[in-house]
């Protein structure tokens, strides 16, 4: 039971798990070869018009046409699009869990069709894959409660074969249940144990191989340029506070700045702790919006309320990154944020810099 509990509990970051599965090159792969899958079951649903007897009923037939017209064009969009967001990929599955459900519950012969009901397996691994418990536990008590209205249908249209039908719903309990749920559980505990690597634990920001991982995640239209802005935050005279105040307190004062960026910076920014005092962000957006952000976390890292007020030297940088090279674009941006970061050092600190060649200028500056 509290085994349960804990699996039950684990936290399930959806675009982490998209943004790693792109990050080990395995998203692409993963998005055709489910276009690929919306084909065969289109096959499938025009197989079974074909046989006699078997879709002859007029909700069967409608259940079968339905799937055949609904499901390839979303196999089109599987291949030419983006991976979906969160709400698009449970919308997914809902479309279906019910587009399978109304053709195994509609369509003539259900002795014939519960063997069939194994299908809901598919959808689950893409749920094992990307999504957390709340949504396991769905997809299966709808596969569940579709099952077991086919499975009396069966028992009540082909009493003679009864014995079959049982060994059927034995061999779909083992298939659809028992396996993916200790997968799933298996599966999370490792996912649990790699976002670690991805984390900084002080912040709970994302560390730099996270960053890497989540760049890919930008909210963008893929295949194409984006306009990408980048800052990068360090605080100033950082040494000064953990000798004056000690190593806690520099602590404390390192998560109250990655909260104040986060609070600055919500997502779908891209944040990372660098290391130490340094940060940066990575987001899609104007420049001017940009630096007036970054004048506002300049602003609010000085809080006189604080125990040991922080200043930072803030470098921002933008450029039209290219689709076919985003890392190696934004590693570049990042770059130049950095010394447009060391220019407002070298002018003092406690300032926003923008990167403009050849010479970095300040806002500071122009006032």
């Amino acid at each position: 039971m509290n085994s349960l509990r804990q699996w039950w509990s684990l936290p399930v970051d959806y675009g982490w798990n998209v943004a790693y599965a792109r990050s080990q090159q395995a998203l692409h792969v993963t998005r055709i070869l489910i276009g690929i899958l919306c084909f065969v079951y289109a096959a499938a649903a025009v197989i079974a018009l074909a046989i006699p007897g078997l879709g002859d009923s007029g909700p069967g037939q409608w259940a079968l046409w339905s799937t055949i017209v609904t499901i390839l064009p979303l196999g089109v969009a599987w291949l030419i699009g983006g991976w979906p967001s969160w709400r698009m990929s449970i919308a997914f599955v809902l479309y279906a869990d019910i587009v399978l459900a109304a053709v195994l519950l509609t369509v003539d012969e259900p002795s014939e069709m519960l063997p069939m009901a194994a299908l809901f397996t598919v959808m689950g691994s893409y749920v094992v894959g990307f999504h957390g418990p709340e949504l396991f536990t769905a997809h299966h008590l709808f596969a569940f409660v579709t099952v077991a209205v086919l499975y009396a249908s069966a028992m009540v249209d082909d009493p003679a074969q009864r014995l079959r039908t049982t060994l059927y719903l034995v061999m779909l309990i083992l298939v659809m249940f028992s396996a993916p749920l200790i997968c799933h559980s298996f599966l999370m505990l490792l996912r649990r144990d790699a976002t670690g690597a991805f984390y900084d634990p002080l912040t709970g920001m994302q560390n730099r191989r996270g960053f890497d991982a989540a760049i890919g995640n930008l909210d963008r239209r893929p295949g194409t340029d984006a306009v990408v802005t980048a800052v990068v935050i360090d605080i100033d005279n950082f040494k000064a506070v953990n000798d004056r105040f000690g190593h806690e307190h520099g602590d404390t004062a390192i998560r109250l700045t990655a909260s104040r960026i986060l609070d600055v910076f919500p997502a779908p920014a891209v944040t990372v702790r660098l290391g130490g005092e340094e940060f940066a962000v990575v987001c899609l957006g104007g420049l001017d919006s940009v630096i007036e952000r970054s004048e506002q976390l300049r602003i609010r890292l000085c809080d006189a309320t604080d125990r040991s007020p922080l200043t930072a030297s803030i470098g921002v940088a933008h450029a039209v990154v290219e689709a076919r090279g985003v890392e190696a674009g934004i590693d570049e941006l990042l770059g130049r944020a950095d010394k447009a970061m060391y220019w407002a050092k070298r002018l003092g600190g406690d300032r926003v810099a923008q990167c403009s060649d050849p010479v970095p200028t300040s806002p500071a500056d122009e006032r």
